[in-house]
């Protein structure tokens, strides 16, 4: 089978549980996938920035960064997509959403072009939590003062109700936003046009790629839509039973044994 496109999660999947990754493995492989004209896309929840310090010392011409969720598609660090929440959705959002009883309890994070934000008084556990992922992250008085152009609006609850929260948020939404589960309690809520498929999609199509020409990679619910889609999927060792099911095979190794890159080297870089 050619693949021309792989795209993988990060977090449980290409990352270690420390956030780190096999530098050496990860230049090699992309160097090898560069030679044969493949395009690995990184797909993931967290902001650009934050995407761009992880990968700084390994970037090449065939690696695209997904960035929160869908919302904006990097590559050779320029931007190549832009689905941005409108000014209309935040405001609404800030004003009436987020006042809904079912997210009364929740810690809500505004991810925009220049920094994330999040109101004053939010538990310090999970400030400490959420700046391992963004870089920039600001306490402001309100919401309502944040006047940055917005990607995506990040939700976080107790991880055993998020799947509950997110189909009362897309019933809510009616299709005028969309919430993706992105694990451990996190919930993205981006445009309704958004996502991690969405974005590979749209790469097919500005490459011409087909379906059987894609190469997929994932651990967490937020992955079924582009594992069930791809051409060649793999759920990861370390990914659920319900997860693995979603896939055409599970990885013969865990995220922290290298999964992603060595199953790339097995299935497609051993002649």
């Amino acid at each position: 089978m050619t693949i021309k496109i792989i795209a993988t999660d990060l977090n449980g999947t290409l990352l270690h549980n420390d956030q780190r990754y096999n530098r050496d493995l990860f230049r090699a492989v992309l160097a090898q996938l560069e030679t044969r004209q493949i395009s690995l896309v990184l797909a993931s929840g967290n902001e650009y920035a934050h995407l761009r310090d992880l990968f700084a010392t390994t970037l090449a011409p065939n690696l695209v960064m997904v960035a929160e969720n869908g919302a904006s598609i990097y590559q050779a660090d320029q931007q190549i997509f832009d689905g941005s929440l409108s000014a209309a959705d935040v405001t609404q959002f800030v004003a009436v959403d987020r006042h809904q009883d079912f997210l009364q309890d929740t810690y809500i994070i505004l991810t925009g072009k220049m920094a994330s934000y999040t109101e004053l008084g939010a538990p310090q556990q999970l400030i400490d939590a959420a700046e391992a992922y963004y870089d920039n992250l600001q306490q402001v008085t309100s919401l309502a003062t944040v006047a940055d152009q917005i990607k995506k609006i990040s939700v976080t609850t107790q991880p055993d109700q998020a799947q509950e929260l997110v189909t009362r948020l897309n019933t809510y939404f009616e299709g005028r936003l969309h919430a993706h589960d992105s694990g451990y309690g996190v919930i993205d809520i981006v445009a309704a046009n958004v996502g991690k498929l969405p974005a590979v999609q749209w790469l097919m199509a500005r490459q011409g790629v087909t379906t059987a020409e894609v190469m997929a990679f994932g651990d967490g619910a937020n992955d079924v839509p582009l594992l069930q889609f791809a051409g060649q999927s793999f759920a990861m060792r370390n990914a659920t039973p319900e997860i693995q099911a979603m896939a055409n095979q599970v990885t013969a190794w865990t995220n922290e044994a290298d999964g992603v890159l060595r199953t790339i080297q097995r299935e497609l870089l051993t002649d």
